[in-house]
Parts: C-alpha cells; structure tokens; sequence
C-alpha cells in the first residue's frame, strides 16, 4: 500500500531528527572542546534550519496534498455539501477553487434532481391513471394508489418480484398482451375497461419497464348513455304522442260499438286497448332510465337501514323455497346513500338473485352480508353464462323473455353516481355475488 504525503513527510521529519541528534551526538563524543563547541553549534543551526525546512515543507507540499486528497474522499462519497479552504499555495488553490466550483454545480444539480424527482413522485402517487413499475427484469417493482386501487388490493406488496403472468389478479394478466410501446383497450369485465400502455425509462443506464393504466368504463359508459338517453326520449315522445291519439279513437269507436249492442267489435277494441296500454307503460319504463333522479346521499346507519328494508327483500322470494339468510353487523358503521334509491337497488338485486333460482331449487340460499364498508347479496342459484357475464350492464340487454334490460343499468346508475364501487359475478365457488364497496 502506498504512503500518504502525511507519512512521507512524518519519515523525512524523523529522519532529519536522527541526524541533528547524531551530529550533537558526535559533538559531545569529540576530543577537544573547541570541536566539541563548534559542532554543537552547528548541530542547532541545523535543527533550526530543518524545522524551517519542515514547515515550508509542510505548507507547501504536505497541506495541499492532504486538502486535495479530503476533496478526492468527498468525491467517493459523493458529498458535494462541502467546500475546501485555501491553503496559500497558487496552484494547489486553483485546484481547490476548481474543485469548490464543481462541487456547487454538482450540489446544485442533486438538489435540482431531488426536486424534479420528489415532483414525480407526488405526480405518480397523486395521479387518477394507475401506473405499475417493473425492475430491470420485468417484475413488478411498485404501483400507485390508484393502480392498486384498479387492481381492488391494498398495496401491492404482496405481489412484488413477481411476473405478471404469474400474478392472479385478472388485469395484471391482461398486461403481458402489451408489447413496447403499444397502447390498447383492455376489458376484465362488463364493470372495467382499461386503456393500457407499455413504456420505460431509463434508470442507471438500464431500462425499467412500466405500465399506465387509464380507466374508460365511465368514460365510455356516460357517451353510451347520452346516446340512448336521447333515443329512448325520441321514441317515448313519439310514440305516446301517437298512441295518444289512437286510444282517443278506439275508445270512441268502442263506446259506439257498445251503445249499438256490437260486442264483438267492443270486445276486439278492448283488447287493442288493452295490448296499447301495455305498450304504453313499456315506452313509460324506457323512458324512466332517462330520469333517473340524482342521489341526494347523507349519512346513515347501515344496520338500521338494512334491518328496516329487510322483511320486504325477504317478501321478494314469493312462494320459492329459498333460505334468506342475513350477516349484518351492528357495527357497520354510518355508509353515504340516498336511502329510496338504495331500497330499489337492493330490490333489483334480490329480484335477480330470487330469479336465478329454478322452481324446483334444493338447498336455495340467499344471503345479505353487511359490514364495514362492505355489503353484498349472494345466492347459490343458476350461475352467470360467461356470454352474459361479457354483456352485463349493457343497456336493453336481458335473458328474460319479458326483460327489459334496464334492472341493471338502473342499479349501475344510482351506485356510480352515489360514489359507490361495486361487482357482480359467479365465483369459482358456483356462488353469484353482487359486492358494493361502500
């Protein structure tokens, strides 16, 4: 190992002491005292000159260097906070000068990456588009609330260094489709379409994949309804509005018939009436969807709420031989709702389940789960095909010969709009549930 210039100087010091005290050594060894005086006298005057020599030595050779070599250690540590002092020396102080200017650029560009960087960070945990960061071999890394929040975890820790197609979670799957650069639209279920990126950037000369999640599914879901909104009120009004006058003319012709003892023609009208008055309150039902009012949500007792509208879900099952079943903790706590709007919710997904039941069902439960921030309506009916399961929530679209198709929407409406996640599906424990996360 080399010598510092702190041992060399220590070395030289040393070395020159063991002479000037080998001359006074000598001086006193001497024969004669005139010798003897002489070459004590020389032997000050050499340690004079040499502690004089040691100190220009010093000052001139050893400070620079052990000042330069501090600045090249500050360096290595990549501290560039401090700053060395002059040490009277020109060149050796326009080295350090040098080194203090470099180091105020370095500090200043840290401070300035740190800012641009702590930016970022609030920018990704801030952001409403979920964004998941993979290491240099494509595993997860981390993700942001809102990525966890699409992927309905906590954290995703769990799941860190793991590949995304080993991952469960159905979106993250989704994402190994994606090459380089490719944006595209991606759908988990009839509830979450997703448009999804693959990027990277670069990190110590390495490229980190990442992904940007950006949800679509109220996006598209609100341009859809704009669109059957204005046709459901195009045809209601044009249909009442002929139908209006129709009925006025039937029943005119029917009292005539009456009065004239013609049965057979009043009794023909009356069904056209009727068939026309059916008609009417189908168009009148279509046309609800388009009015469906704004929740107006306050603070309420989830346990009492749900008590108060239980017998009448129950009532729901008419004569089937279904087990209703309730879990409502006491303790779940105060949920934001409207409460008419959530009593027909609840109606509607107790109707759906009671409807997934054959007449001939065995062992039929239904079962109403409430707790903190969690409630749910599950049954062990007919499950969900998976061709529905894609067209859930699709306006107009039903598997009931006297459907309509807007239960869903209705439900899907007044929940959206009351800030309420939710999910409908068949387990793989043959179990359908509707899930809201209050």
């Amino acid at each position: 190992m080399g010598m510092s210039s702190r041992g060399h100087f220590i070395l030289i010091a040393a070395l020159l002491a063991l002479l000037v005290a080998a001359l006074i050594a000598f001086a006193f060894i001497a024969g004669t005292n005139g010798l003897q005086t002489w070459m004590y006298a020389a032997a000050q005057l050499f340690l004079l000159a040499t502690a004089i020599l040691l100190t220009i030595l010093y000052r001139k050779t050893v400070k620079p260097m052990n000042t330069l070599s501090g600045g090249i250690n500050l360096i290595r540590e990549q501290d560039f906070s401090t700053r060395l002092r002059p040490v009277g020396q020109k060149d050796a102080d326009r080295i350090i000068e040098l080194f203090n200017r470099m180091s105020d650029q370095l500090h200043n560009e840290e401070l300035r990456i740190q800012e641009q960087n702590h930016f970022l960070d609030l920018l990704i945990e801030a952001s409403p588009m979920g964004v998941l960061i993979m290491d240099i071999d494509s595993r997860i890394s981390s993700a942001n609330p809102a990525m966890n929040r699409f992927l309905g975890i906590q954290d995703i820790g769990p799941y860190r260094g793991m590949r995304l197609e080993d991952c469960p979670l159905p979106l993250l799957k989704l994402l190994t489709a994606l090459q380089p650069d490719e944006g595209r639209i991606l759908q988990t279920d009839p509830l979450h379409i997703y448009r999804c990126t693959l990027s990277s950037f670069m990190d110590r000369g390495f490229p980190h994949p990442f992904y940007m999640v950006e949800p679509l599914t109220e996006e598209l879901y609100e341009a859809e309804k704009r669109g059957y909104k204005k046709v459901i009120r195009v045809i209601s009004h044009e249909v009442n509005n002929t139908m209006a006058g129709i009925t006025s003319a039937l029943y005119a012709i029917q009292q005539t018939s009456t009065d004239s003892g013609d049965e057979d023609t009043a009794a023909m009208l009356s069904i056209l009436l009727s068939r026309i008055d059916r008609m009417s309150r189908f168009i009148t039902d279509y046309a609800s969807m388009a009015r469906i009012p704004d929740p107006v949500c306050r603070p309420t007792d989830a346990s009492a709420f749900l008590h108060r509208v239980l017998p009448f879900l129950e009532s729901l099952k008419g004569q089937k031989r279904i087990a209703f079943i309730t879990e409502i903790d006491d303790n779940a706590g105060e949920v934001s709702i409207d409460q008419v709007l959530m009593e027909q919710v609840l109606t509607n997904i107790v109707k759906n389940a009671v409807e997934a039941f054959p007449e001939d069902a065995r062992d039929a439960r239904l079962t109403v789960t409430a707790r903190q921030g969690y409630w749910c309506v599950a049954d062990n009916g007919d499950p969900i095909p998976e061709e529905t399961a894609r067209n859930l929530f699709t306006p107009f679209f039903s598997t009931k010969p006297e459907g309509k198709g807007i239960g869903l929407i209705v439900i899907h409406e007044v929940l959206t709009r009351s800030g309420i996640r939710f999910s409908l599906g068949t387990g793989d424990d043959g179990i359908t549930r509707f899930e809201m996360f209050m």
